[in-house]
């Protein structure tokens, strides 16, 4: 008798976007979406829900618990989601990250650079349309939602910041979305000069060339974090406070 899909896992992935769950033959479910090669293998017992992916160090880089168990064969990296909101949030992070992988990415703005006149495709050409699509992707993993404050704010008010700048990445690295935070428009322009920064557990960091006046004009409280973050936003959030935060005044 083969094994049933967990209503709950199985509303997970119908929830976001997974449309093509098949068990395989080694007690596997496999997860995927129409028109796009994102896939995911799940594995539910007592000990809670295995996730083995295809993209290298993935299962880290979301935050996942390693899993001792040998990975299924085509998957290069596997994880442990335990209680319903991390296997909800999990996969969420999954379906965006897969169908939005810096590859996909690269491809995209290629494809734009390509329609345009050879004259045309200059460095400054390349670096706007290379940030419509990050943005894009940080549309998408953040939910048109400000990653410090949480609000569904209008696409016009929402910037996508690079914590490791557009100049200073590889190409890989810039359109990597873990680089990036969503931020209203006032936090982008702090972030983006250096006037805050964010520490490893996501508490906003400020300079001390923000002056508590201005701090309080825009509502810099103590207490502002990110709404979210994973393992794979810590090297790039490190790296900004490293040399892009102004950590003295002057």
């Amino acid at each position: 008798m083969s094994r049933a899909l967990p209503v709950l896992i199985a509303k997970a992935l119908a929830d976001n976007g997974y449309d093509l769950v098949s068990a395989t033959d080694d007690g596997w479910f496999a997860a995927g979406i129409s028109g796009s090669a994102a896939k995911v293998l799940i594995w539910a017992d007592e000990a809670g829900v295995m996730l083995a992916l295809p993209e290298p160090d993935m299962a880290t880089r979301i935050g996942l618990a390693l899993s001792a168990q040998v990975l299924p064969l085509g998957m290069s990296s596997m994880g442990v989601a335990r209680g319903a909101a991390q296997v909800y949030e999990a996969l969420r992070l999954l379906h965006s990250l897969q169908t939005h992988p810096a590859t996909v990415l690269s491809s995209r703005l290629e494809t734009r650079l390509a329609a345009m006149p050879a004259t045309e495709r200059t460095r400054e050409v390349r670096q706007r349309i290379g940030q419509d699509v990050f943005r894009e992707a940080l549309m998408d993993l953040w939910q048109g939602r400000c990653a410090v404050t949480g609000l569904a704010l209008p696409p016009e008010l929402l910037r996508a910041s690079h914590a490791k700048p557009w100049a200073k990445a590889s190409d890989i690295e810039r359109l990597d979305p873990f680089n990036g935070l969503l931020l209203s428009i006032h936090l982008d322009a702090m972030f983006d000069s250096g006037l805050i920064a964010f520490s490893d557990e996501g508490a906003l960091l400020c300079s001390q060339r923000l002056e508590m006046v201005v701090r309080s004009h825009f509502g810099i409280e103590s207490g502002l974090r990110l709404q979210a973050h994973t393992p794979g936003h810590l090297p790039y959030l490190a790296w900004h406070r490293e040399f892009i935060f102004r950590h003295e005044d002057g």
